[in-house]
């Protein structure tokens, strides 16, 4: 147990390749891994490109149904594995020096990207038949958020490594890796910290762990997300500028556009919509690489009650952009621009 940034990277840069005896990683543009410099190697979203980390990492589109990265929505599994075995394992990264594919079931930072629902079983194949390594970020949508235990859980996945922390505390800084005892077990003393293992910590993470079982927070979250969900949709076919609600569980994501049509990034008014709700009396934030989408992960004990009065304030702010009462000059100071 580490550190929570640091983990993506010792499974990733560090315990993979060297069992694998493979020098090279794949990870997806848009993902999240952290941030120190292991960590931001791995990621691909464009708040960390100012910063240049490790060479052997190659990053392929994720597969995202509202903004396909090949221009279109049918068939976008089989686009994105044509690509992976097609184009990047004939040229820059040849399977036989590919150790591991590090991906996010939901890429949350990304954007609450949901895949479509054969991409991540047909990824799995790809690394069987390669023999490499499937490694899973639940860092973020991990421990119940989804609706199930993991993110995976939803495809019937099996991987060869988990990322876990932030939730697997309840508030305490932890991180864990599960992963095959191969990959654990690959060498002695090659990674330590003074803090590891901290007992306060872990016992706090057994005790949510207990929480989320006993309390069925799991149920809670897939029943009272798709309560949300819903209630979004209404929203959304009240507002133009909504062009989708997605997500599983309470990892619930809504874009903003300009238009339905173009789908041009309306960044600015995912900013403003964000700080009228903060006036309002809720927080909520935007990401996405276009920083054009609200993310919605409330607590898991979150009631449908709850959920009313966040769409009600979220129908509010929505309102007010509509009828220009949201003051823009607070909203760039807010938004940093």
């Amino acid at each position: 147990m580490a550190t929570l940034d640091l983990m993506p990277m010792i499974v990733s840069l560090k315990l993979v390749p060297l069992e694998k005896n493979r020098p090279r990683m794949i990870s997806f543009m848009g993902s999240y891994h952290g941030q120190t410099m292991g960590s931001l190697s791995l990621s691909g979203h464009p708040a960390q490109s100012l910063f240049i980390g490790s060479g052997n990492v190659v990053k392929i589109p994720y597969p995202n149904p509202y903004r396909p990265p090949f221009g279109e929505t049918k068939n976008l599994t089989e686009q994105l594995i044509q690509y992976l075995e097609q184009e990047v394992f004939k040229t820059i990264c040849p399977p036989e020096t590919t150790a591991g594919i590090i991906v996010e079931g939901i890429q949350s930072d990304g954007g609450l990207l949901v895949p479509p629902a054969d991409f991540l079983p047909r990824l799995q194949e790809v690394c069987r038949r390669y023999g490499i390594h499937l490694i899973f970020d639940e860092v973020k949508v991990g421990l119940g958020r989804t609706g199930k235990w993991f993110s995976f859980d939803h495809y019937g996945i099996v991987p060869d490594a988990v990322v876990l922390g932030k939730s697997l505390g309840g508030g305490l800084p932890i991180s864990a890796v599960v992963a095959r005892k191969e990959i654990l077990d690959v060498g002695t003393g090659i990674h330590m910290f003074t803090a590891s293992g901290n007992p306060v910590s872990t016992t706090a993470s057994l005790e949510t762990l207990h929480i989320i079982e006993d309390e069925r927070l799991i149920d809670n979250a897939r029943i009272n997300g798709e309560y949300f969900k819903d209630l979004l949709q209404q929203l959304k076919n009240k507002y133009e500028w909504i062009g989708d609600v997605r997500g599983k569980g309470l990892a619930i994501g809504v874009e903003l556009v300009e238009d339905r049509v173009s789908k041009t990034p309306a960044a600015e008014k995912t900013a403003a919509i964000c700080y009228r709700c903060y006036e309002l009396g809720m927080l909520v934030f935007y990401v996405g690489i276009n920083s054009n989408v609200i993310e919605i992960t409330p607590p898991l004990t979150i009631s449908k009650e709850e959920i009313d009065l966040a769409v009600s304030i979220f129908d509010q702010a929505f309102s007010d952009l509509e009828e220009q009462k949201i003051n823009m000059e607070k909203v760039k100071q807010y938004a940093g621009w």
